[in-house]
């Protein structure tokens, strides 16, 4: 008999589609194309429904997948969305992984700030690993980067982390200290992510806060 596959749940971006007035919910298919390929059954979330957490809770997800795309404070129906289900993510123990916008929605969450960067926009670079990421990616990795949008060093918010570092001492990548939530500025889905996204997928899944 199969085993049961996991559930992995994913927000989508708000987009606009060509030739008509009709915003609509939308998700690249790099991340349905790199669930399927780790095993997992991918689940899309919708902005702008009533009760966005009453529909988390009925799809039953193993891991919930903020994505990228945008900034936080640009999109209120995205913004509404994805930050009630973190609420009740961080409430109710359900692990949480933030991609690049979502790493930022995590830190605001938290009382984090964000500041502008550049050079961080189609441009691999490396980065520094530390705490329980550097197990998982070594001590330093290369990876995409399509962002305009950091958290300093000096901007992380209480009760994060750091587990990733670039050349300025930025966040690239974080966790919290006791929950399950982490993030990475980087995308796992793109061509140019470290092969060990694939380990910390299954390390959030199967053990949650992974570095208590």
């Amino acid at each position: 008999m199969t085993p049961p596959q996991h559930r992995l749940a994913l927000t989508t971006r708000v987009t606009n589609a060509t030739g008509y007035d009709e915003p609509r919910d939308s998700i690249s298919h790099d991340w349905i194309g790199l669930a399927q390929s780790l095993g997992l059954v991918p689940l899309l979330l919708p902005n702008g429904i009533d009760d966005p957490v009453d529909y988390l809770e009925a799809l039953r997800p193993d891991l919930l997948i903020l994505t990228g795309g945008g900034d936080p404070g640009t999109d209120t129906p995205r913004d509404r969305t994805e930050s009630l289900l973190l609420e009740y993510a961080t409430g109710h123990g359900l692990p949480v992984l933030g991609v690049c916008r979502g790493l930022q929605a995590i830190n605001l969450h938290f009382g984090g700030r964000l500041s502008a960067v550049a050079g961080h926009v189609a441009a691999d670079h490396p980065v520094i690993l530390e705490s329980a990421f550097a197990a998982l990616y070594g001590a330093d990795a290369t990876v995409n980067s399509f962002h305009e949008l950091t958290v300093p060093a000096d901007g992380l918010g209480p009760g994060l982390v750091p587990a990733a570092l670039d050349g300025h001492g930025n966040i690239e990548a974080l966790h919290h200290k006791s929950l399950p939530v982490a993030g990475v500025m980087w995308h796992p889905e793109r061509p140019g992510a470290p092969a060990a996204d694939r380990a910390l997928f299954g390390r959030l899944i199967k053990e949650g806060a992974f570095w208590c």
